[in-house]
């Protein structure tokens, strides 16, 4: 059972800490989606809240609106620290009162989502020259879908959402991360998703002690035979297989003319 809250917030913009955008925009506290992985977890220290993370979702509430003049041009993000598109959006609609205000900035806006609720946000999105969505995709295994991201939208949807994105005349990514070493296929993710994908960005699965245990669990308990690889990854912090895996994709993408950057190495962000 989630708990969900209002959340008194002075202003709905967060000065980015991340390369290549000027704000971060986060309309929630906390994400139902429940991702085993979720490098967002480290978020819940500062909540005060006492349940796991994805138990709890707070709604944020701001009485100020966006101001156009400040964010005229700048590059924004939705969202770095919850999906912004979760289920509850549904319901409580503040990404879509975001892009509402976003609309008249001509900012550049990039979403980042593991939900085909996007897609009813189009008609704002094919007024915003800008805009670009980028669906987060770990792999296109259903079944690794419903085990490690319960919440999330199944991969047919985000797939047919790219698709939708696509005909539609706005830009589309795939964010293939995080890249779970010897279960992520970042060749069939390309496969099903490049008709309708104008880029992509690569990322490695990167485990906080907050919830290393965690993933280490899931490993052990849906993918036995592949603890000894993860233990020499994160335990013995070896790098070896993620120097040849950007290499792999590196050689692919370039030789396949796509459009792409592997951040294994680097701290450059998506976007």
């Amino acid at each position: 059972m989630i708990t969900i809250a209002a959340a008194s917030v002075k202003t709905y913009l967060s000065k980015s800490k991340i390369q290549g955008f000027d704000y971060v925009i986060n309309p929630y506290i906390g994400c139902p989606h429940k991702c085993v992985y979720c490098y967002a977890e480290y978020m819940r220290k500062f909540t005060g809240h006492p349940e796991e993370w994805g138990d709890f979702l707070d709604v944020k509430m701001c009485e100020t609106p966006l101001k156009p003049a400040k964010l005229f041009r700048t590059r924004v993000m939705l969202s770095s620290v919850t999906d912004p598109y979760n289920p509850y959006e549904k319901q409580y609609e503040q990404t879509r009162k975001m892009l509402k205000q976003l609309e008249y900035c001509q900012a550049y806006v990039s979403i980042l989502t593991k939900s085909a609720l996007v897609l009813r946000d189009i008609d704002l999105l094919k007024k915003m020259p800008q805009a670009e969505v980028a669906l987060s995709f770990s792999s296109t295994d259903e079944r690794f879908r419903e085990l490690a991201e319960s919440g999330a939208s199944g991969v047919a949807e985000k797939i047919n959402a790219l698709k939708t994105l696509h005909e539609n005349g706005i830009r589309t990514a795939v964010m293939a991360a995080p890249l779970l070493p010897a279960i992520s296929d970042w060749k069939a993710i390309i496969e099903a998703t490049r008709p309708y994908t104008d880029r992509y960005g690569f990322d490695s699965l990167n485990m906080r002690p907050a919830y290393q245990k965690k993933v280490m669990a899931f490993i052990g308990m849906y993918y036995p035979d592949l603890l000894p690889l993860y233990a020499d990854i994160y335990l013995k912090e070896e790098t070896a297989y993620w120097t040849k895996l950007e290499q792999e994709i590196t050689q692919y993408c370039q030789a396949q003319n796509i459009a792409a950057e592997v951040y294994f190495s680097r701290s450059k962000p998506f976007g």
